[in-house]
This record gives C-alpha cells, structure tokens and sequence, in this order.
C-alpha cells in the first residue's frame, strides 16, 4: 500500500514538473518542448493505466525507469534517445 502511494506520489510530481515545462512558450524548431509534450502525453497515459489499477508492479517500475530516462534525454538534448524511451513506454501501456 505505502509503495503504491509512493509510485502515485513520484508520478504526479513527474507530471507537474512536466505540465509546468508545457506552460513555456514554445517555437516551431523547439525539439526539446515536443520532447517535453510527448514525456507529459506518456506520464498522462501511466496516470490514467494506475487509476484503473491495470499495471503490474514489475511494468509500473519499467515504466517509470523509461519515463525517467526519456526526461533524462530530454533535458539533455538528446531527442532520439528520448523517443526511444517513450515509444517503448507507449507500447508496454497500450499491451497492458
């Protein structure tokens, strides 16, 4: 139970450090603010796959760690990484 708290907890503040990072004006070539759209898309999508209680705790784990790698990549710079991460992270929701 306390665990599962935890997950809910590192998530939500994932997704509002995202969702503030979607508030800044962004520019047609701004790669690193679609990488930050994507990440906020997929950590919604987690969101919404702990609330109907649908994940085991081996995938919730994964996907954080490929949630946390992608913002990782996207801080960096290093868009390509970034997608991989969140396209693996997409394909293990939507199996699920």
């Amino acid at each position: 139970m306390v665990r599962n708290i935890a997950i809910g907890v590192s998530v939500a503040c994932l997704i509002g450090g995202a969702a503030y990072a979607a508030d800044e004006e962004v520019t047609p070539k701004d790669d690193g603010a679609a990488c930050t759209r994507q990440l906020a898309s997929t950590e919604a999508a987690l969101l919404d796959r702990l609330g109907a209680k649908t994940l085991s705790e081996a995938d919730i784990d994964t996907i954080n760690e490929l949630l946390d790698e992608a913002d990782a990549s996207c801080t960096e710079g290093k868009t390509k990484a970034a997608n991989r991460s969140l396209t693996e992270a997409n394909r293990m929701l939507k199996e699920n």
